[in-house]
């Protein structure tokens, strides 16, 4: 059970029904103007992803309920090693989130260890709540991703050139590229990439090693040219998480045979139904490579990203 309060005066502690919180968040997720980009749309997968959180989704949950009535709602969970958490929610009707969301979110950060300081969460452009509660917190918005996605059947036929969604873009590079799996010893050159590309980002370049699939693209001479990496989620659909490619080796295929060579491990490691990524709204050749592999744009997201919110007590 989770531990509500109404957050008006003194919070009253009441416990909360999983099969009630469950309920209401995946009857918000459903809604983009009501849901978290870190969550899906399909109710099994919520659950799952739910239960997948790095630390009890149900435990950290704080609500706010009305006469035994959940109105808005939101949890957390958090990784010390880039020392980051991530605010589910806040879950609500617009005018719940407005009323209730800073308080909330307040509360969820009560719950993230002290050494943990860096915030975010992350919203469908519809959820205007999230906006304006993010600016009411000083929070920064992040540049607008595009979620895209491909059915793993389709991806699974880009590594055959005869696949009419996967013809070789033109390369130009001399030397013969090869696609390996990323080992322990290329952490001195996957680190510097990682950093550059993505800064402060949600996993470590450490943690492409030890919790991803990742892969480098190498040339002739053993140079590491870039890499992918990505993951099979606690909903069983993989996803890819990071591509980088060196500024020098861009613009000749390298960042199309990561992304395939990632794709063959991720479908081979499970059987997702879907393969999932993000790309910046600033990358528009990224976003032209994912297109020209028969992706299909699900949804424009943005993250907010802030400090440690602390409650207002009165008095």
């Amino acid at each position: 059970m989770a531990e509500s309060s109404p957050f008006d005066g003194e919070p009253v502690k009441r416990p909360v029904q999983r099969s009630d919180a469950l309920a209401f968040i995946i009857a918000c997720q459903q809604d983009p103007a009501t849901g978290t980009a870190f969550l899906g749309e399909d109710a099994a997968g919520i659950e799952a992803e739910l239960d997948g959180l790095d630390q009890p989704w149900l435990r950290n949950l704080r609500t706010v309920e009305q006469d035994g009535t959940i109105l808005a709602a939101c949890t957390v969970d958090w990784d010390p090693e880039p020392s980051l958490a991530w605010v589910h929610g806040p879950w609500g009707a617009p005018e719940q989130v407005d009323r209730h969301g800073a308080a909330l979110v307040a509360a969820v950060c009560d719950a993230v260890p002290a050494g943990v300081e860096r915030f975010e969460m992350c919203g469908h452009v519809a959820n205007g709540s999230m906006a304006d509660l993010a600016t009411g917190l000083g929070w920064t918005a992040t540049e607008v991703n595009y979620a895209m996605v491909v059915p793993a059947s389709t991806a699974a036929r880009w590594a055959d050139p005869a696949a009419p969604s996967e013809q070789p873009a033109p390369v130009r590079r001399r030397e013969p590229v090869r696609i390996r799996p990323a080992e322990p010893a290329d952490i001195g050159l996957l680190e510097p990439l990682h950093t550059a590309e993505f800064g402060e980002a949600y996993a470590t370049a450490a943690q492409l090693l030890s919790r991803h699939h990742t892969v480098v693209a190498e040339d002739s001479t053993g140079a590491v040219l870039g890499y992918a990496a990505g993951s099979l989620q606690d909903d069983g659909q993989a996803y890819v998480d990071f591509t980088a490619v060196l500024p020098g080796a861009r613009r000749h295929g390298v960042g199309r045979r990561l992304v395939i060579g990632l794709a063959e491990r991720l479908l081979a490691a499970g059987d997702p139904g879907m393969l999932h990524l993000t790309v910046r709204e600033s990358r528009a050749a990224a976003h032209a490579l994912y297109l020209s592999l028969g992706m299909r744009q699900d949804a424009a997201l943005r993250g907010y990203r802030g400090p440690r919110v602390t409650a207002q007590r009165p008095g």
